[in-house]
C-alpha cells in the first residue's frame, strides 16, 4: 500500500465559507478530505505532487486571501484507519429516512431499510458529505430494479453498494486509487454484496462499456467531469440518467454546458451548502 501525503490546516473566520473554499480548492489538485468545524485534513498518494508543487499551491492559497493558520504537510504510512474515524470523524447517519450508514465498530438502535456497514481506511464516502448524502437521496428516489449501474469515482463504495441493495441488476465500480479499490472491495464483501464488481483504473476503462449503463453515479471534483462527460455519454443506454456532483453552484453551468454538449439534459438538482448534486438524462 502506497504513503499518503497529509496537509492539515485551520481555517479562520469566516470559517464556513474559507473551509468549503480551501477544501474545493485542494480537491480541484487531486486532494481529498474532510473537514471537521474549522480543521482540514486532506490526502494525496505520495508522489502524485512533490513538496515543492504543494508549496506552490499552498502559496497560491495565502496570495487568493483565504485565511488558514497551523498548516502542516506529513508523510502519512499505513496505518488502521478505522480507529482513527472512529476516534476522529465517522458517526452513524440515517439518510433520507431509509438508508443508515454505520462502520462494523458502531452500535446503534437506528433501524432503517438499508443498512450499509462502511469501514473507510484512507478512502472517503461515509455519508456525511454534502455531495454523498445527495448521491444517496437520488438513489433513493430511483427506480433501480435490473438497472446497471456505473459508480464512477468508486471510493468505499457507499453508492454503488446502496444502488445494489435497492435492486439493480449489476454495478461497475472504477476508481484509480489503489486504498480506494482495495477498501471498496473489502465494504462490498461486508455487506454481502454479489453483483458489484470493482475496476482499478480511470474513464479509460469505459471504452469496454459502450451503451452499458442505465446509470452512471459519478461524484468526484470539477476538473475531472469537465474532462470525463465526454466519456460517460459513451457508455450510456439511451434515456440513461447520469448523476454527478463534487462541484458548486458556480461549476454547474460549466458542468451543464458541457453536458449539453454532448446530448444530456439538467432534468433536477439539489443544493447542500453550496455543494450540488445535478440529475442528468441523455437524450
Amino acid at each position: 500500500m502506497e504513503n499518503y501525503i497529509e496537509i492539515s490546516l485551520t481555517a479562520c473566520e469566516p470559517v464556513e465559507q474559507n473551509v468549503e473554499i480551501i477544501s474545493a480548492y485542494l480537491s480541484d489538485f487531486g486532494f481529498e478530505g474532510s473537514a471537521e468545524d474549522e480543521n482540514i485534513k486532506a490526502y494525496i498518494v505520495e508522489g502524485q505532487k512533490t513538496m515543492e508543487e504543494i508549496e506552490i499551491i499552498m502559496d497560491e492559497l495565502v496570495e487568493k486571501n483565504l485565511c488558514f493558520e497551523n498548516y502542516a504537510v506529513d508523510v502519512i504510512k499505513p496505518k488502521n484507519w478505522n480507529e482513527e474515524w472512529e476516534k476522529n470523524y465517522f458517526q452513524p447517519i440515517l439518510i433520507g429516512n431509509q438508508c443508515l450508514i454505520k462502520s462494523s465498530f458502531h452500535n446503534t438502535d437506528i433501524k432503517a431499510k438499508y443498512e450499509i456497514i462502511i469501514d473507510p481506511k484512507m478512502s472517503f464516502g461515509t455519508g456525511h458529505h454534502e455531495t454523498t448524502s445527495m448521491m444517496a437521496e437520488y438513489l433513493l428516489e430511483l427506480d433501480l430494479k435490473d438497472k446497471v449501474v456505473l459508480d464512477m469515482g468508486t471510493g468505499t463504495g457507499i453508492l454503488g453498494i446502496l444502488a445494489s441493495m435497492i435492486g439493480c441488476k449489476e454495478v461497475i465500480g472504477i476508481d484509480n486509487d489503489s486504498w480506494c479499490y482495495e477498501n471498496a472491495q473489502e465494504n462490498i464483501e461486508k455487506n454481502n454484496i454479489k453483483n458489484f464488481e470493482m475496476i482499478l483504473g480511470d474513464a479509460g476503462m469505459l471504452k469496454s462499456y459502450p451503451e452499458h449503463f442505465d446509470l452512471i453515479i459519478a461524484n468526484i471534483n470539477r476538473h475531472i467531469l469537465l474532462a470525463d462527460i465526454r466519456y460517460f455519454v459513451k457508455t450510456m443506454k439511451p434515456k440513461a440518467t447520469l448523476l454527478l456532483s463534487g462541484f458548486y453552484l458556480d461549476d454547474l453551468q460549466e458542468i451543464q454546458d458541457e453536458c449539453k454538449k454532448h446530448g444530456l439534459l439538467l432534468s433536477n438538482k439539489k443544493m447542500k451548502k453550496n455543494w450540488i448534486g445535478a440529475k442528468f438524462v441523455r437524450a
